[in-house]
């Protein structure tokens, strides 16, 4: 963390202001109804590694066995270890990769106890300092949470936190799977209750993946357990399972791609001059779906659909809860939505050509529709003046496509798209509207840590404009951020520390005037106070 020399005395520190009893025997059976827990398929010829422990410890664990001893035919930890133990296995995977576990535990977790699943490790010994990443699976009385982290020696950085998850009763049965994409797209799914459906766990804005490319290979995985001496036998693994994601097996045939597996996400109809269109799909199912399966149609003003086209003459997966963008040029679009993820970008030469303001999108697996879209902007916004450039996004994945209201334009102030990554327009948790500042201090030197001021906003509803200028303390205007732009319901707005004159802004106390209102006649105003600050 940087430290920082304020030029301001003591106004820093005023500023933040502002804003189980004995231990129970290593032999103690489960609860009752707690069966072994399995993958939910059989396990495929892919598998890079897997083991139910029938055997026992087996030697393709390389690291930790002596830890561990094997009681009714699955691990449990020994007596005479000591917190925390870890098990590994030598393994050369990370792209492409679906990591599976099968825990259970008495009782619930805690900050005390909890289970790191390893995807990846630079060193067989997991409590090492090492580069990789690791599930960890920890909570309190009635909940529990997956956290998603990036280490780097002893230094960890949180890529994904899952909200609370409410626990099934006292013990819990835990089923983990985590998938990462060839484009580096992690997801965490789960099946909470050894119901053998898996459900993909989302953070407290929705999302359900998150993109993390820091380290592309990996050279070993596995698990440890973080555990205090009255509760050592409480835990016990049922199987651990690493296979490639992108098999036959994973992938979804045509007759088994059904309406609502694929989604049409966000259209862009009407680019700018010189721009181009793009259709978002959204992989709404627990299939990997081959995108050579898949056919796009456009559809005229009066209702009548085009040649569908071939989206990819190649083999291309496309994993669960997970974004494609398609588009005749991936390099123009990114130059017009440098925010896209172009990651997500598929070149399709063959795209249909797609009305500006009335139209339709279709999308075929084979002869079977599985998702349609019939578009128009007249009345989709009061506040549209000029719908060139906006895209068209859905608010929600379980609300049928041609709902009313569902496709709504996209937040001017993000750039009017957002290709590949999460929609300006999904509805938000209404216990967290307003503006706030994810950190009152920041320092624009370009050292990769808090270089940006951001102002975190979530909304109730779709429809508001805002203006948002920066003040220095004297009062004098320093900043024009936003201009009456349209947001959506969630979002960021940065500043880089640049002034209306084109000079750096000082050191020194600011505040930001956040002014927001609706067509419906609501206006509401912030004052975010912030220090701008130098590194000592």
């Amino acid at each position: 963390m940087k430290s920082y020399l304020l030029l301001i005395g003591s106004w820093l520190p005023m500023c933040i202001a502002i804003y189980r009893s004995a231990e129970p025997s290593a032999h103690m059976p489960l609860a009752p109804g707690h069966t072994r827990l399995q993958p939910t398929a059989q396990i495929p010829g892919d598998t890079v590694f897997f083991d139910d422990f029938s055997n026992g410890l087996t030697d393709g664990w390389t690291a930790g066995r002596s830890s561990f001893q094997v009681s009714e035919g699955r691990p449990i930890i020994s007596p005479q270890a000591v917190s925390p133990v870890f098990l590994t296995t030598e393994i050369n995977r990370l792209s492409n990769s679906v990591w599976e576990a099968g825990w259970q535990v008495r009782g619930s977790l805690s900050a005390a106890l909890y289970i790191r699943l390893h995807l990846a490790s630079s060193s067989p010994s997991l409590l090492d300092p090492h580069r990789g990443y690791h599930l960890q699976i920890d909570g309190s009385e009635d909940t529990h949470l997956y956290s998603l982290w990036r280490q780097n020696g002893n230094t960890r950085t949180l890529i994904f936190r899952s909200v609370p998850v409410a626990n099934h009763g006292t013990d819990l049965q835990i089923r983990v799977r985590v998938v990462r994409s060839a484009d580096g797209e992690w997801q965490v799914l789960a099946d909470d209750n050894a119901s053998g459906i898996w459900e993909p766990v989302a953070d407290q804005y929705g999302n359900r993946s998150v993109k993390d490319v820091s380290y592309p290979t990996a050279d070993y995985a596995g698990f440890a357990i973080h555990f205090t001496p009255s509760r050592r036998s409480d835990v016990t693994l049922d199987y651990f399972l690493i296979k490639r994601l992108d098999s036959p097996g994973d992938s979804a045939p045509p007759s088994d791609i059904v309406p609502g597996d694929i989604l049409i996400n966000e259209v862009l109809s009407n680019p700018r001059a010189g721009g181009v269109e793009f259709v978002e799909l959204y992989n709404f199912s627990e299939k990997t779906i081959d995108l050579q399966q898949l056919y796009l149609a456009s559809v005229s003003s009066n209702g009548v659909s085009g040649t569908p086209r071939k989206v990819s003459e190649a083999s291309i997966p496309m994993p669960p809860y997970s974004y494609k963008v398609l588009t005749p040029q991936p390099s123009v679009l990114q130059q017009y939505y440098p925010n896209g993820d172009a990651g997500t970008f598929l070149e399709v030469p063959t795209m249909p050509n797609f009305n500006n303001n009335t139209g339709g999108v279709v999308v075929y697996a084979g002869d079977r529709m599985i998702d349609s879209l019939f578009y128009t902007f007249n009345g989709q916004s009061s506040l549209l003046v000029n719908p060139k450039g906006i895209s068209l996004e859905r608010q929600s994945f379980s609300t049928p496509t041609n709902q009313r209201d569902n496709f709504l334009p996209a937040a001017t102030s993000v750039g009017g798209a957002t290709p590949g990554y999460r929609n300006s327009v999904a509805p938000t948790d209404a216990s967290r509207h307003g503006f706030s500042l994810a950190s009152p201090t920041f320092s624009p030197d370009g050292d990769g840590f808090e270089d940006l001021l951001e102002i975190n906003y979530s909304l109730p509803e779709y429809g508001y404009i805002a203006r948002v200028d920066i003040f220095d303390d004297s009062g004098q205007l320093a900043k024009k951020l936003l201009r009456n732009e349209s947001v959506g319901t969630r979002g960021q707005i940065l500043w880089d520390g640049m002034c209306d004159n084109g000079q750096r802004a000082p050191v020194g106390l600011y505040i930001a005037v956040v002014e927001i209102y609706h067509p419906n006649g609501i206006t509401k105003i912030y004052r975010l106070p912030l220090v701008l600050a130098a590194r000592l």
